[in-house]
């Protein structure tokens, strides 16, 4: 069989058609890398305006919809209005907050956690355990009387600063250990130091006093007082004075 050579490619027929075709796809990829720095440029432009401008381009070219309870965004300077009137707002609350705050050392008294936290300024100076109610509850033999032990709660104050206080015991704490209960001055109503060194009064029966238990601090063990350690007591009494806050949470 001969040799057709007419149908056998020519190797330079073959180059320059690959070459044309290599150029028309060049010219087809062409027009997307011009838009593809295009795009780039003009992001490159809108990063050089502040925040303020491109929140305005944004608030003017995207489209919106509002909802049905909502006729439309405010234009950007009644953002501005708003976003001041907002900062003034919360301005004048915190300084409400600040004419509301002790201007002395006060107490802060923590029953689920039985700690206390001594306050100035704001920030705790000193931090320790205590014990508070024990939310237990007591019936006299009759019936007729009941006691919660527990532990007032909200905003005290210091009524009283005692030194070496003495605990004129109350009806209940006769009736808890099964005795008859005395005269209300009688003798055996009073023990001696079994309070601490200090107290300071709360009002209404309720003391912060010390412990010949220190064992069952940062437990609910009392009968409605505040019990602190020696080092924490001393601190406490030698810090609040007279009209000090007490605030028990």
């Amino acid at each position: 069989m001969k040799n057709d050579k007419s149908s056998a490619p020519n190797s330079e027929n073959l180059k320059a058609t690959l070459g044309r075709e290599s150029a028309a796809e060049k010219g087809e990829y062409r027009p997307a890398v011009c838009a593809a720095l295009l795009m780039a440029t003009a992001f490159a432009a809108v990063l050089l305006f502040s925040a303020d401008r491109c929140r305005d381009l944004l608030c003017a070219a995207l489209p919106f919809t509002a909802p049905a309870n909502y006729e439309g965004l405010p234009a950007p300077a009644q953002f501005d209005r708003e976003l001041a009137r907002l900062k003034k707002k919360v301005s004048s609350q915190e300084e409400r907050l600040k004419n509301l705050m002790p201007k002395g050392p006060y107490l802060i008294i923590n029953t689920s956690e039985n700690k206390i936290a001594l306050m100035k300024d704001g920030k705790p100076i000193h931090e320790g355990l205590c014990s508070t109610g024990s939310y237990t509850v007591l019936k006299s033999t009759e019936g007729e009387e009941k006691w919660v032990f527990q532990t007032p709660r909200g905003m005290l104050r210091v009524q009283n600063k005692i030194v070496n206080p003495v605990w004129r015991m109350p009806d209940w704490a006769f009736i808890e250990e099964g005795l008859p209960v005395p005269p209300p001055y009688a003798a055996e109503r009073y023990e001696y130091n079994v309070l601490g060194d200090y107290a300071l009064d709360l009002g209404n029966g309720y003391l912060i006093h010390g412990t010949l238990y220190q064992r069952f601090l940062g437990m609910p063990v009392t009968h409605g007082c505040v019990r602190l350690g020696d080092e924490e007591l001393n601190i406490v009494y030698h810090t609040l004075d007279i009209g000090s806050k007490v605030f028990i949470y």
